[in-house]
């Protein structure tokens, strides 16, 4: 019995740490090629390697606070969201960045100085009109996908 109890906790730890994963790897908190654009001593190093700029993200740069998406910059974050910086500390940046991801993109908080949601939506009626007015995330998946390469403005 108390082997089996092991097992399961185990799975739950390995499933969380999965799930943890994929929130990291999700385009509107990491771009590999934005990512490496920003980080120019990385891109030296891991050239334009997906796999490699990923581990190097979610091994080093999220510790360090650098820029990883065109629409999310965790220092940025923190220095625009007091309360986010109140509650985990200037420097928690994987905290302040799953409270992006769960939280703060649904609300349409200020998340990058070259991005604001709210902005995005207003300049881009059709995308509004597509994604709904208030449909931040959709917005932010919009941008990624298309608009960030088609030059909308987003600011």
């Amino acid at each position: 019995m108390k082997m089996r109890w092991y097992l399961i906790t185990l799975i739950i730890i390995f499933s969380a740490q999965i799930a943890m994963a994929d929130w990291l790897s999700e385009p509107s908190v990491f771009m590999p090629a934005y990512y490496a654009d920003q980080n120019p001593d990385v891109e030296k190093i891991d050239g334009y390697d997906h796999a490699k700029l990923l581990a190097h993200w979610k091994g080093s740069g999220l510790k360090e606070g650098r820029r990883s998406s065109p629409v999310f910059d965790v220092k940025y974050y923190l220095k625009n969201n007091q309360d986010v910086s109140k509650q985990f500390g200037n420097k928690n940046y994987k905290e302040a960045a799953h409270h992006w991801y769960n939280t703060g993109r649904k609300e349409g908080r200020p998340s990058h100085p070259d991005f604001n949601v709210r902005i995005y939506l207003k300049k881009n009626p059709d995308v509004a009109k597509t994604v709904g007015a208030h449909n931040y995330i959709g917005a932010i998946h919009h941008y990624v996908a298309n608009g960030y390469r088609e030059g909308r403005t987003a600011k």
